[in-house]
């Protein structure tokens, strides 16, 4: 009879020599892959710094915004939603009309923005107050 050798348990092994190739090359492809969305903001075009311009105040109208969110136009209450048609009304009558939009130190940013779009909607000019 033969003598017959009894088979082992082999360890079965991944080669881990190539792996930090192998991660940097995933790295590379999604930083090439990977397009990023670059928020564009606001985009209202500023004057060149120290230029003065006088205007009428026949051609200025007031858009205030309180710190609880109401929003007056020229002294009178108006609802966020409201001012886009009411602008349109008023540069259809003046197409010169220039909008001041002031805000106070604890207006909500987001109140600040739904203001400036529903401005943005619309051809008006748009002056930022301090």
């Amino acid at each position: 009879m033969g003598l017959l050798k009894k088979k082992g348990i082999r360890e079965v092994e991944i080669p881990s020599g190539s792996m930090a190739d192998i991660a940097f090359l995933i790295l590379i492809f999604f930083m090439v892959a990977t397009t990023i969305d670059m928020d564009k903001g606001i985009q209202l075009i500023l004057p060149a710094e120290g230029d003065v311009v006088e205007i009428s105040k026949k051609n200025i109208t007031n858009l205030i915004i309180d710190p609880k969110g109401r929003v007056l136009l020229d002294n009178k209450e108006i609802e966020i939603n409201k001012i886009k048609p009411i602008i349109e009304g008023i540069i259809l009558k003046n197409p010169k009309m220039i909008f001041s939009v002031k805000t106070h130190s604890r207006t909500k940013y987001q109140t600040y923005i739904e203001v400036l779009d529903q401005l943005k909607q619309t051809s008006a000019k748009v002056s930022i107050a301090e």
